[in-house]
């Protein structure tokens, strides 16, 4: 067999990337039918944005405990497993709405222990991309990134047609389906390396306390976390209402949202396939502030149009800035911090950067819904002008 060159990526990881997208071709569908859903029934940007909330508080709760039992079990194995919860979880859904029992409650109740299982299954696929790309990791950061913006561009055209056709609840039945995706490539893979023993809870602490420390010391991933913590409130305020601001402000349909919505994922590919060759010819140190400043300019024109595409144009650009960024950021991540730690820290480190995001969407809620929604886009823009400072002053400007 040929040896891979320095620009190939290994077939398991490439198999690995195709279970991926069509996982996360449902993870849009349902990204876009649960907005709709919590419109339908109460027509509030409170209960639309504080969704939101209860479905990223899960990773400030429960981010270290996490990274410890990511690093100490199986993660082949840990990953199959929340597929197929994650499945089943969702399809309560549809069963409840159909016996005619769903409330309000159950959908704050799927989103929150959804993102439990997702927290452990999206930390374990950053820390076994070093094992099934060894030595290629911003090429297979970006390819990964790709991925997932391809189904985001994908999934609210489908999930639009599909709304439209048989209904918000409906549409989840897809997304429980394309869980089989990564379950089938996951099955096919021989291992991913052993396992630590088993925690305990006194275990469990001292990981903690491990990364933790661990993340402190770092000075740059330090600074990582907090840019993302401070860009994550911006963009969760305004991501939190996105919907909210389509159907009550602009007033759209379903197909136009759907439009705005798949820009997210144009701006995506866009941004993982400009972070390869954007890092070849600008040094991270410089590259970095720069990709901040163009979504700070995409939030800011949201602020100032009333076009009916504008939201998804600005969402565009920030995404563009957000997946180049994070590829980046990712690389770093992993060149840096000891495989078996990246758990922990990782794990820790999504506590910092998820800590504001249900504030930010609790927020940009309340200022959709007691005064000018585009407001909150100036709030996002804001967030991110702070970014660039971060950048700038601290040893991420070294890079």
């Amino acid at each position: 067999m040929a040896k891979n060159s320095d620009s190939d990526l290994p077939w398991p990881y490439l198999r690995f990337l195709i279970g991926m997208f069509v996982s996360r071709l449902g993870d849009s569908l349902y990204s876009f039918a649960i907005p709709w859903i919590s419109y339908e029934l109460t027509e509030s940007s409170i209960v639309m944005g504080s969704m939101y909330a209860v479905s990223v508080l899960p990773i400030v709760l429960f981010g270290p405990i996490a990274g410890s039992l990511v690093d100490r079990w199986d993660r082949r194995k840990l990953m199959i497993r929340t597929d197929v919860l994650r499945a089943l979880l969702i399809a309560t859904i549809p069963l409840l709405h159909m016996a005619g029992a769903l409330q309000l409650w159950h959908l704050y109740a799927v989103s929150f222990v959804l993102t439990v299982l997702s927290l452990l299954f999206d930390v374990s696929t950053v820390a076994i991309i070093p094992v099934l790309a060894p030595g290629r990791l911003t090429k297979a950061n970006a390819s990964y990134q790709l991925t997932n913006q391809l189904a985001d561009l994908a999934g609210p055209l489908v999930a639009g047609a599909v709304i439209a056709a048989v209904g918000g609840f409906n549409t989840l039945w897809l997304d429980v389906v394309s869980f089989a995706g990564t379950l089938v490539v996951l099955l096919l893979l021989q291992s991913l390396g052993q396992p630590k023993p088993a925690s305990s809870l006194s275990q469990i602490v001292r990981d903690i306390q491990e990364g933790f420390r661990w993340l402190i010391r770092s000075r740059t991933n330090l600074a990582f976390s907090l840019q993302a913590m401070i860009g994550n409130f911006g963009y969760s305020a305004a991501f939190g209402v996105l919907m909210f601001y389509l159907l009550n402000t602009l007033q759209l349909s379903s197909h136009q949202s759907s439009m705005n919505y798949t820009l997210l994922g144009f701006g995506g590919i866009i941004g993982s396939l400009l972070a390869v060759p954007l890092e070849k010819r600008i040094r991270r140190g410089r590259l970095i502030p720069l990709l901040l400043a163009f979504g700070a300019g995409g939030f800011l024109f949201a602020s100032a149009s009333r076009f009916w595409l504008a939201p998804g144009i600005a969402f565009c650009a920030v995404t563009i800035c957000n997946v180049a960024w994070n590829t980046i950021v990712t690389s770093v991540r992993q060149e840096t911090i000891p495989s078996d730690m990246i758990g922990r820290v990782l794990g820790f480190s999504r506590v910092l950067t998820r800590l504001a995001m249900p504030a930010g969407a609790m927020v940009g809620a309340a200022m959709a819904e007691w005064g000018d929604p585009r407001a909150v886009f100036v709030l996002a823009a804001a967030a991110k002008c702070v970014e660039v400072v971060i950048a700038l002053v601290t040893p991420i400007r070294k890079l």
